[in-house]
């Protein structure tokens, strides 16, 4: 990966900002033909090229040219990953799991995570999910960027983001991962950095 890639967000104009934001919120939604496409996989190519994610590229390619059932298998992965697998989930996709030190959904950091929204003249429509789901925190930082909001974009991302995506991002990176995931969760860490 280029060296400067942790610096690729402050370089980043708002707008293209809350482009990007809005792409990883995709890539974090239960994958439907609403947005999974050949459209939709040549954006995310372009992001894995312009950020010298060649292996991530190469594999996400390889399986392009080889599953018929492309949709379906991104089905099946984001269930095991995210929704449920037996023995353990592999990586609940919630702030509160693992910000509340008990590991359960919907604690005291899904409240601040709404309270922060609704600060910001934000709520959720979407009920089905929490407040702290990554694909609304996402969501919301697109919000925030097309606002140019950079100071309450820069508090949510350092004490509500962050903090357990960091965590998240771990349980994705060092289990056996579908190629589209492995590059999501490394496109999400590169664009969400604080500046060094």
């Amino acid at each position: 990966m280029n060296d400067d890639s942790a610096q690729i967000r402050q370089y980043c104009q708002p707008a293209l900002l809350a482009e990007v934001y809005n792409l990883l919120a995709l890539c974090m939604r239960y994958p439907d033909t609403s947005f999974i496409d050949n459209d939709f996989f040549d954006v995310y190519k372009k992001f894995l090229d312009a950020l010298d994610l060649s292996t991530e590229l190469a594999a996400l390619e390889n399986w392009l040219r080889t599953d018929q059932q492309q949709l379906q298998t991104l089905q099946i992965e984001y269930t095991r990953l995210f929704i449920n697998t037996a023995p353990r989930l592999i990586a609940p996709p919630y702030g509160s799991y693992y910000l509340d030190g008990d590991f359960s959904l919907q604690g005291k950091s899904t409240e601040k995570t709404r309270d922060f929204y609704r600060q910001h003249a934000y709520d959720i429509l979407d009920t089905s999910e929490p407040a702290d789901h990554i694909r609304l925190e996402l969501e919301f930082l697109s919000a925030l960027a097309k606002e140019h909001n950079e100071d309450a974009e820069k508090i949510f991302l350092g004490q509500l983001f962050r903090p357990w995506f960091n965590k998240f991002y771990q349980k994705i990176i060092n289990e056996n991962t579908h190629p589209f995931y492995r590059g999501s969760i490394l496109l999400i860490d590169i664009f969400t950095k604080e500046e060094q």
